[in-house]
């Protein structure tokens, strides 16, 4: 947590939010991918779903392996940086900061059509100071809760 001046406040957090999974959590995986995929090819007599649905539980084994990065992130005057990638102010709609025992990041709804929320891990930043900053910028969304996907990644520990 750092503030290089007046216009600029920055620190560095992970770029997501890292869950460690056992070997449980993989066993459950693929016991429910094998037996969906079951299903698919007696039941329905559908291979395509079951292979589609393997490369899926594959692809979440890889990127469930993926560690996050530390990344700096920077709020000024022109907008919000974010490793390399800056989102002018005119892109970004409204903020709203979320700061519970699960979670602590300041959430952007973007303009983007794909896409469009912004998440970024606090770590150690004061959520307060980060809100007040932004507050000159953007207006702030009464929500304060994580986004349906937060709730879900949490639940299940992705």
């Amino acid at each position: 947590m750092s503030n290089e001046n007046q216009n600029t406040l920055s620190w560095s957090a992970p770029e997501f939010k890292h869950y460690p999974k056992n070997l449980g959590w993989y066993v459950v995986l693929a016991t429910v991918t094998l037996m969906v995929m079951a299903f698919f090819i007696i039941v329905q007599s559908d291979i395509f779903a079951a292979v589609s649905l393997g490369i899926l539980a594959l692809l979440i084994v890889f990127f469930s392996r993926q560690e996050p990065e530390m990344v700096d992130i920077e709020l000024n005057s022109r907008g919000v940086r974010f490793g390399n990638i800056t989102y002018p102010y005119k892109q970004l709609k409204y903020f709203w900061v979320v700061h519970n025992e699960r979670h602590q990041t300041i959430n952007f709804h973007t303009s983007a059509l794909l896409n469009s929320v912004l998440i970024l891990e606090l770590e150690n930043q004061d959520p307060e100071e980060a809100r007040l900053y932004l507050s000159q910028y953007l207006p702030e969304h009464t929500e304060t809760e994580e986004t349906p996907i937060q709730k879900v990644m949490h639940r299940l520990k992705f």
